[in-house]
């Protein structure tokens, strides 16, 4: 039998996502096709994750992998400051809502471990990763996720 417990209210979790395939273009590029539908794949996983705030750098290529969930959750896509992380992930955990952090291969692993979870170093070719950092009290469970990718013409 399951277990019918209620989520406890103090429970959140952060998901952080390096941004989808990106075109390849001189400066901040957007998404290729591929990266289109790796963008659409992650509102796919996190339609139902009760995400409550969607943030992205100001980039091309971070808006564009954050707007799919955005719009079906009836959200802004947000932009966050780059600079002092410590800072914005005191911010997130003070918060304690379920949102979705979308950057770059250079921030989100620094980012997840700075919010107290694990993440190894990303590549540049490192796409469809997400962590997920589930917190419950003073516990930080760390998950990773991957979207899947297939080989394109584009």
């Amino acid at each position: 039998m399951m277990n019918s417990e209620p989520v406890q209210a103090n429970a959140f979790t952060l998901y952080f996502a390096r941004h989808a395939q990106k075109e390849k273009a001189p400066s901040n590029p957007g998404l290729n096709q591929q990266g289109q539908r790796s963008a659409q794949q992650l509102a796919d996983i996190l339609e139902y994750a009760g995400v409550e705030a969607v943030l992205s750098t100001d980039y091309n290529r971070t808006r564009e992998t954050a707007q799919p969930l955005a719009e079906r959750l009836k959200l802004q896509v947000e932009t966050y400051p780059t600079g002092d992380n410590e800072a914005f992930i005191r911010r997130l955990l003070d918060q304690r809502k379920t949102v979705l952090v979308v950057g770059h291969s250079n921030t989100v692993p620094e980012l997840v471990r700075l919010a107290g979870g694990q993440a190894p170093d990303l590549s540049e070719r490192h796409y469809g990763d997400i962590f997920q950092l589930t917190y419950i009290d003073d516990t930080v469970l760390t998950t990773r996720l991957r979207i899947p990718t297939y080989a394109t013409t584009d």
